[in-house]
């Protein structure tokens, strides 16, 4: 029997077209309610509120399985992912693809361990450490399909912590507000650098006529080595 956060989390999602079958809305009840235990230790969210919760948190990642094509059984990494958005939400849907949840703050990286066992979830990891790091890690250095990221930094910062997991031919999708002409005008230089290429904008309106954008950039060619720079300097010294 379906309780009002499923009820209203199966109507929301219906209004932009995503179908939520009801075994899937519980356990995203499930994920609110481990959510809300952790969040008396470590800040996950400021959103409470169920409605709130499930336009700005589980469709606004969704929007992703709607406006993306993303192939059977692929590799996804979600980079600075906090309490495990987008990468939680979506991986509830799609079961085949392998999710890599990626944090350095390490009471959100066992939150997310916590999280992926009680809610059952195969295929899906929690890296804990900094981007910048593991982007030189041959294991997972241009070895995904999609890298994602949703409201961690600037464009031309995001791009140099996430381009260099992406595999030539890959995607790197940024979840962005409304209005992300400027960010985008400022990361040209640093998509060439890192050898992408700017493939599509897309806008699209949650309910509650909020509106997003997400920048989808291809992977051209391979990232030269000496990216990501170390520690805290794609932040200090943006590429431009």
């Amino acid at each position: 029997m379906k309780n009002n956060f499923e009820e209203k989390l199966i109507e929301l999602a219906k209004k932009i077209d995503i179908e939520i079958e009801e075994h899937d809305a519980v356990l995203y009840g499930l994920y609110k309610k481990e959510i809300e235990k952790w969040s008396k230790k470590v800040n996950l969210t400021s959103i409470r509120e169920d409605e709130e919760f499930i336009v700005k948190h589980i469709i606004d990642s969704l929007m992703l399985l709607k406006k993306i094509e993303i192939p059977f059984g692929a590799r996804i990494i979600d980079v600075g992912t906090g309490a495990g958005f987008p990468g939680i939400p979506i991986k509830i849907l799609r079961k085949d693809i392998n999710v890599y949840l990626m944090d350095s703050n390490k009471k959100k990286a066992d939150f997310l361990e916590n999280a992926i066992k009680n809610l059952g979830l195969k295929e899906t990891y929690v890296l804990y450490g900094r981007a910048e790091n593991f982007g030189k890690n041959p294991e997972y250095r241009e070895s995904f399909d999609f890298a994602v990221a949703r409201a961690v930094s600037a464009l031309n910062v995001i791009l140099e912590l996430c381009l260099p997991f992406v595999r030539i031919g890959g995607f790197f999708v940024a979840l962005k507000g409304k209005e992300p002409e400027k960010e985008i005008e400022q990361a040209r230089g640093a998509v060439e650098i890192l050898g992408g290429k700017i493939k599509d904008v897309i806008y699209y309106e949650l309910p509650g006529e909020i509106q997003r954008s997400m920048v989808i950039v291809e992977k051209m060619r391979k990232t030269p080595e000496k990216y990501p720079r170390r520690e805290g300097i794609p932040e200090k010294k943006p590429l431009s």
